[in-house]
């Protein structure tokens, strides 16, 4: 395989539906972010390894890529419970020092968006550096080795197929490219919550197949192919 070929596109999904009973779906405004990204990377690549995590706005949004080949799942690429954190993290706020939101930001999470992506890089941390216990998602330590592991096996499909198109979420994109970059967490949590919806970021492995290789950026987070204003969503 040419090594100039093997690159790994991180789409992160559209926008999802937050403020509703199922934040795990489209909104409006994603699936047309979705039928973008998906003409973009079309228009980009002849063919490609697709996978995909296990959730319905992964799923949805895949689908706006299905010219490129067959898509995979991986559960590995599925995300954790942002808001599960958060409540865990209300709860001890004292403890974790942390100013929770008011009554009103709980109740409407789009009109108070900018306040909680304010909040939880430091929710994140308290997660990473095991201060915060979350039922729900359990350590950090436990995702982050599964998304190594998800790592792993697209380091194998990029010998085989030279282009891999991942499509999963913030959390899982931001630990991958912090991991395979050589990138602190400091460094992760900034990208974990300023990565756009339908943003890709394109990683390229150089060396041979098989070998270790190195990583570099050759895209980060980009959104060139949305028009400016509201097709720029972070949530």
């Amino acid at each position: 395989m040419a090594e100039a070929n093997r690159r790994l596109l991180l789409v992160r999904h559209a926008q999802g539906s937050l403020g509703t009973g199922d934040y795990d779906r489209l909104s409006k405004i994603g699936f047309r972010q979705a039928e973008r990204v998906g003409r973009q990377l079309e228009m980009e690549l002849e063919a490609a390894a697709m996978v995909r995590g296990e959730l319905k706005r992964h799923r949805q949004t895949a689908e706006y890529l299905r010219g490129l080949g067959e898509c995979s799942t991986d559960p590995d690429l599925n995300e954790y419970r942002v808001d599960h954190l958060l409540e865990a993290a209300f709860v001890r706020a004292d403890e974790l020092a942390l100013d929770a939101p008011e009554p009103a930001a709980i109740a409407d999470p789009v009109a108070y968006l900018d306040t909680f992506l304010t909040l939880f890089p430091r929710v994140l941390e308290a997660w990473q550096t095991e201060r915060l216990d979350c039922s729900v998602n359990g350590r950090w330590s436990t995702f982050s080795r599964r998304v190594d592991a998800a790592a792993r096996r697209m380091s194998l499909m990029l010998d085989e197929a030279g282009t891999v198109v991942a499509v999963t979420s913030a959390g899982v994109i931001s630990t991958l490219a912090a991991s395979l970059l050589g990138h602190d967490l400091a460094w992760q949590r900034h990208l974990n919550v300023t990565l756009y919806n339908a943003s890709i970021t394109e990683l390229r492995l150089d060396g041979p197949p098989n070998g270790s290789g190195r990583w570099s950026v050759s895209r980060m987070n980009c959104v060139a192919h949305l028009p400016p204003g509201e097709l720029h969503t972070l949530a």
